[in-house]
């Protein structure tokens, strides 16, 4: 019986060198980059942060994702809850419907993030934001309920805000929201 040795290639430095515990490879999720992100830290800060500004390029990358992301667990989730009332499994019905709320929460809250910081690079209250986020919101219960003059407005209006915050140039420098280094 004879034994082969293996012969093990060594790795770059950047490919091996991993975080501890939970957190995304280093690589992918550097500094720079626009959707991805190395730890919790940096996570919150892109997705879940309040305060400060954000260009239009990295909000219409992660909007985008958003968006995506909401509108596939939200249509699996309605097509099980609507399977489950169907063959008359209300226990599963609630359960899908629950983790349709655990998943949308984060999402929803991020969204908001995006859009709030957004109005401060173009100078804007955050609050400015809750208009269309609140007629985005609309155009998925809207069709729901059977209200479709309704939710075509809806998504006429949210088509026009989105656009304008995707085309609209922040301000200049610094701002009331923050200097123009954190965008």
């Amino acid at each position: 019986m004879s034994r082969k040795k293996l012969k093990l290639e060594k790795r770059s430095r950047q490919s091996a060198r991993i975080h501890k515990g939970l957190e995304m490879p280093v690589g992918m999720g550097s500094e720079d980059s626009i959707l991805g992100f190395r730890n919790g830290k940096e996570l919150k800060e892109k997705y879940f942060a309040f305060q400060g500004r954000i260009g239009r390029r990295p909000f219409i990358m992660r909007t985008l994702l958003l968006i995506v992301a909401q509108f596939m667990f939200t249509f699996i989730l309605y097509s099980k809850i609507v399977e489950s009332i169907i063959i008359h499994r209300t226990d599963f019905a609630w359960g899908f419907g629950i983790l349709l709320i655990v998943l949308t929460i984060p999402t929803v809250w991020s969204q908001l993030s995006l859009g709030w910081r957004r109005c401060h690079d173009m100078n804007k209250g955050g609050a400015f934001f809750i208009i269309p986020y609140f007629c985005y919101l609309g155009s998925y219960v809207a069709p729901i309920l059977a209200l479709d003059t309704l939710g075509t407005a809806v998504q006429s209006i949210t088509a026009v805000c989105f656009l304008a915050f995707f085309t609209v140039r922040g301000t200049e420098g610094d701002n009331a929201y923050g200097p123009e280094r954190s965008r």
